[in-house]
């Protein structure tokens, strides 16, 4: 029901006080606020992906119409095989990459698969650009990452080594993490 999106726990778990400063005042994070229950069960709401299938690269294009920017005019990202998707912060596209090494697959597969789906590419495409891409991790986004967290990057490096899933990786003769088997090498 889409009157219980405020109940999934997305924002929760921050003190309030922890982001204030800086700038930062009460009134700056209303927004945030979800409406008090007695005024929301006023409303007749409705989760819209009930009614209409979501089309991430149709979302794109509608807002692009509109004057939404992608981020080809500021630089292309290795790991991922469009550039209008999660563009608010370089950092944050580490956390979607972390399911590479976990999972063997990336935001590279996501969207190749989706493009397979809409129509926009044929299967051999997708297993092309996810080979190409999806391994890669952004240096920008690497940089802005550890300096968000005070990381250095051969630190970064140590800490994301230790989550590579050993049933479907193994390092190569130059110590690089391989896929054992390659979904471009499945039928």
């Amino acid at each position: 029901m889409a009157k219980n999106q405020i109940s999934n726990g997305v924002g929760s778990g921050i003190p309030i006080a922890d982001i204030l400063g800086d700038g930062v005042t009460p009134r700056d994070l209303n927004f945030f606020d979800p409406p008090v229950s007695g005024d929301l069960d006023k409303l007749d709401s409705i989760y819209l992906s009930y009614y209409l299938q979501w089309d991430s690269y149709g979302n794109y294009i509608f807002a692009r119409n509109r004057g939404f920017h992608d981020l080809t005019h500021e630089w292309e990202r290795t790991h991922h095989v469009e550039q209008f998707d999660q563009v608010d912060t370089r950092a944050y596209l580490v956390h979607p990459w972390m399911k590479y090494p976990k999972f063997g697959h990336a935001s590279a597969t996501d969207y190749a698969s989706r493009f397979v789906r809409y129509g926009l590419i044929t299967r051999e495409d997708a297993k092309r650009l996810v080979k190409e891409h999806d391994h890669k991790l952004d240096v920008r986004a690497v940089r802005d990452f550890c300096a968000f967290l005070g990381y250095r990057e051969s630190e970064f490096w140590t800490v994301v080594d230790k989550f590579y899933n050993r049933e479907l990786f193994e390092k190569n003769c130059f110590g690089e993490w391989v896929l054992k088997n390659p979904v471009w090498e499945q039928e």
